[in-house]
């Protein structure tokens, strides 16, 4: 526990005043579920909640370190009284420590997740129940949760999410006054820290008492049915999962009411708990079984796919067009919709041969360029932990290691040597028969079936081959640029994440490696930049072609875990062999790459007034997470989770 007397004090802060509002909400009442800010670095997130340690009266708070183990977390046996004894007997740990108490956790989201789901489940079931070494035991624990994190450094998931009460965002000021009082008060502090604390000791005993006095007049607080329903008409309009907003609502309505010394709930008191219950809590309508779009700005993109299926019918008028000047960045959609719709007319009169991929590409080819300002989708790599010791480097996904590097995150009996003892574990098993063994002079007689091994976990890098359509369907409307938008985007984070990326690209009838697997994210993106859009839809053939690479790669490198990101609208139209189904030859492959466990996401494209669904078929028959490329441009989250079965 850190010593909060000559924290910088609460009052202090200049704005931010969201966020000091749900601080004295959840000091206030330990049932409103706790507090999660989010902002960035320098928002004053970690200042806010330990300065409000001067208001919480006497009630301390324990702050809990990213890198504790579960013994120091949960408790464990106790050492001496099991060396002294020969007994076993619990240990409570920091939860029992934070009985009644604050349990601070700053950057929350770098926490162990199986950890932090236990320490909030623990806080709404008010009891922690310990069974390891040999020790099975139970002890009553109520405490309050203040976590902070910046969503930078990643996001928590929504099941987490959901069991912290309240949520706030802390802002970056942009006033220049704020800005600079900020300056000055930092500056006064670092002078004459006492001093400057002294100054504020009135404003900080004003909240101490406001608080003290609303922890007093909470249990008069009443619920009225009224104040029930419109609670429930809240949370359904938000679309919220569950029932925990409901409660929550409630509970924070009622320390509200607490705060502006009444003992009944008022309409407005409900408004103003929804700014901090429902905010990350809500979720999106679900969508109708049919969607009726627009035809007006559909059916251009509905005649270009319908262009497409006879591979280019446009080269009969390519002489003309090269003599042409070539058309601007805005005539250039319009021209091509004008081809296709000539295109159509003559469809049922000619059936032009599918010409050579290598003839008269440039007459074909269409490169677009790459929508720089398509948002980033954050790709939030939760693929559990399997039973394999992973080598490598990176920061994105978590995985265990047999190096002696990483973090130590528990102890097991070992299978074979012993080469990471955990010096921990190995005492605590041998304390309790140590009455009944030769010290030999030893402080402790350890013998070979207390030995212990130490289980690590690392960050490493993650493989992504980019599988993309480079039909001339994904031409229309500028379709191309934000899928190469959305490519960027996740060729940046996986620059960050230090992954190593491939792509491939499949059109006309031959599915082509422009990039093997490698670490140059920079050489990815213009190898994207400069790929090019024409002709049918070899699906298999992409598809054939990623699980050779990906085959190739789990020889080269056992360890390797990569994740297919397929981009495609589905609409297959090619085949090699005459007489196959391109669609069905597409199943087929997918069916095989779920087989092999190959984790995937599919990116569907397809944005025509009437929808196949093809990509969507196949992401199923591949067990991939399936997301529309309407859905990454409003920033969605790329979730992507490990197969079953691995």
């Amino acid at each position: 526990m850190s010593n909060y007397n000559y924290c910088y004090p609460f009052a202090a802060v200049v704005g931010q005043e969201q966020a000091k509002r749900a601080l004295k909400i959840a000091l206030v009442n330990p049932k409103a579920g706790g507090l999660l800010i989010s902002g960035v670095t320098g928002t004053a997130k970690s200042v806010l909640a330990r300065g409000a340690a001067m208001l919480a009266g006497s009630r301390k708070i324990i702050n809990l370190p990213l890198n504790v183990t579960e013994d120091m977390l949960f408790g464990s046996i106790d050492l001496e009284y099991a060396v002294s004894q020969g007994e076993r007997r619990f240990e409570p740990g920091l939860l029992g420590r934070a009985d009644g108490n604050i349990l601070y956790i700053d950057e929350v989201n770098l926490l162990r997740p199986e950890l932090l789901t236990a320490v909030l489940d623990i806080s709404i079931a008010g009891e922690n129940r310990v069974e390891r070494d040999g020790i099975s035991f139970a002890h009553k624990t109520e405490y309050t949760v203040i976590g902070t994190m910046d969503p930078h450094e990643g996001l928590l998931p929504n099941h987490l999410l959901d069991r912290f009460g309240l949520f706030v965002e802390t802002e970056n000021l942009k006033d220049k006054e704020q800005r600079k009082i900020i300056m000055q008060r930092l500056l006064d502090f670092s002078r004459n820290r006492n001093a400057f604390i002294q100054s504020y000791r009135k404003e900080t005993e004003q909240l101490k008492i406001q608080i003290a006095k609303a922890r007093e007049l909470l249990p008069e607080v009443e619920t009225s049915e009224a104040m029930m329903e419109l609670a429930v008409q809240y949370c359904t309009q938000a679309f919220c999962a569950g029932h925990r907003a409901d409660l929550y609502l409630l509970e924070t309505a009622r320390a509200i009411a607490a705060l502006a010394e009444r003992t009944y709930i008022l309409p407005k008191d409900l408004e103003e708990a929804a700014m901090y219950v429902l905010p990350h809590r809500m979720r999106k309508p679900p969508e109708p079984e049919s969607e009726e779009e627009e035809p007006t700005q559909e059916e251009p993109e509905e005649q270009e796919e319908n262009s497409d299926s006879p591979d280019d019918a446009d080269e009969a008028e390519s002489d003309q067009e090269n003599s042409l000047p070539p058309p601007s960045a805005s005539q250039e959609a319009d021209n091509e919709n004008n081809t296709d719709e000539k295109d159509d007319s003559n469809e049922e009169n000619k059936q032009p041969p599918d010409p050579d991929p290598q003839i008269n590409s440039s007459q074909e080819d269409k490169v677009d360029g790459i929508d720089m300002h398509f948002l980033i989708p954050k790709m939030i790599l939760d693929m559990g932990r399997d039973q394999i010791n992973r080598k490598g480097s990176g920061k994105r996904s978590l995985t265990k290691t047999d190096l002696k590097q990483g973090r130590y995150v528990r102890a097991e009996i070992p299978k074979n040597k012993v080469d990471d003892l955990a010096f921990d574990a190995t005492i605590r098993a041998a304390a309790p028969y140590q009455r009944h063994r030769e010290k030999n002079n030893c402080a402790i007689n350890i013998q070979q079936g207390d030995l212990r091994q130490r289980v690590r976990e690392k960050r490493i890098g993650t493989t992504f081959l980019f599988v993309v359509d480079a039909s001339g369907s994904m031409g229309a409307q500028e379709r191309m640029r934000a899928v190469k938008g959305a490519i960027f985007a996740m060729l940046q984070e996986a620059y960050q994440k230090r992954d190593k990326v491939g792509m491939i690209a499949f059109r006309r009838k031959v599915a082509e490696e422009l990039l093997p697997i490698t670490r140059s994210v920079d050489l990815a993106q213009k190898r994207l930049a400069e790929l090019p859009t024409g002709g049918k839809t070899p699906l298999a053939e992409g598809l054939a072609q990623a699980f050779i690479s990906l085959d190739m790669l789990k020889r080269k490198e056992p360890d390797a875990e990569p994740v297919l990101v397929l981009v495609t609208d589905g609409r297959a139209n090619s085949v090699v062999r005459e007489g196959e189904d391109p669609v069905e030859s597409a199943m087929k492959l997918a069916k095989q790459i779920h087989k092999a466990k190959i984790t995937s996401i599919v990116i569907d494209t397809e944005t025509d007034f009437i929808k196949l669904g093809v990509a969507q078929q196949i992401a199923a028959a591949m067990g991939a997470n399936y997301y529309k490329l309407k859905q990454l441009s409003q920033g969605d989250i790329l979730h992507i989770v490990r197969n079953i079965g691995i």
